[in-house]
């Protein structure tokens, strides 16, 4: 028996309805989710460390703090294309440019609303970390958001023993 044009039409927009479909869709944060990490291992528990650090250096507005969780040729890019290849020049531009440009609340707000999306362990030596904020760096461009919705990617490297960020790419939620 061949199915009929309906019945692949009925299975086609069944498959479009289900949560798989709908956690695809634009600005959508699908559920949390690990990655190549054992339950209670130690990358584990480092990595949720590391995490806890970041945000705290980004709500303080630490560079100092900040730099020391970068390896020196960290690759950053942000939603602007503002590139930077190493930890000095980016610290010079956090320190000079980012932070003093907008009240200290800004970036506490950013550091409390941010969660992970994911968090990914690639072999003994690497991971990537998936987040996303709300916060008013600037207005939204989606007119029913009050906060502008960031991503942040961070790519992590093992380096005696520590997780260090190798590249750092921020992303605004665009229409």
């Amino acid at each position: 028996m061949r199915p009929t044009l309906s019945s692949i039409l009925f299975i086609l927009i069944l498959a479009c309805t289900t949560s798989e479909a709908g956690a695809q869709e634009r600005r959508e944060i699908p559920a949390y989710r690990e990655i190549g990490l054992a339950e209670n291992s130690q990358s584990r528990a480092e990595l949720h460390s590391f995490l806890d650090a970041f945000r705290t250096a980004w709500g303080h507005e630490d560079t100092p703090a900040l730099m020391a969780l970068h390896v020196d040729d960290t690759e950053w890019i942000n939603a602007y294309a503002r590139m930077f290849t190493d930890s000095n020049s980016l610290g010079r531009f956090l320190e000079t440019r980012l932070f003093p440009n907008f009240a200290p609340g800004v970036s506490r707000m950013e550091a409390d609303n941010m969660q992970a999306i994911s968090i990914r362990l690639l072999g003994n030596d690497a991971a990537v970390i998936h987040l996303y904020t709300d916060g008013n760096r600037g207005p939204s461009v989606i007119e029913e958001r009050e906060l502008r919705r960031t991503h942040i990617h961070l790519v992590l490297t093992r380096v005696d023993e520590r997780w260090l960020i190798a590249h750092t790419a921020i992303m605004d939620a665009r229409q």
